[in-house]
């Protein structure tokens, strides 16, 4: 179960118990449900972008490995 699946489970729980705005413990609760949502969310993105910038590094690497082939050759480089 991924963070934003359990964020939403408790979402659920939470909307389950119709919490009241005008009691101070509901409004502490329904605003930490939403910071963890958006905590969720921020987490989802950065490792969107984590991978994101792995296949760009793994590009990366490999096209200097085919450009040190090139300038050295590959016998050189197993020496």
């Amino acid at each position: 179960m991924s963070i934003s699946d359990k964020v939403a489970y408790i979402k659920g729980l939470a909307d389950g118990l119709v919490l009241d705005e005008a009691n101070k413990q509901d409004k502490i609760i329904k605003a930490i449900i939403d910071a963890l949502g958006d905590i969720a969310a921020e987490i989802n993105y950065l490792e969107e972008s984590y991978d994101d910038l792995c296949e760009q590094v793994d590009a990366v690497d490999e096209d200097l490995s085919n450009l040190e082939d090139d300038v050295y050759g590959e016998d050189e480089l197993d020496d």
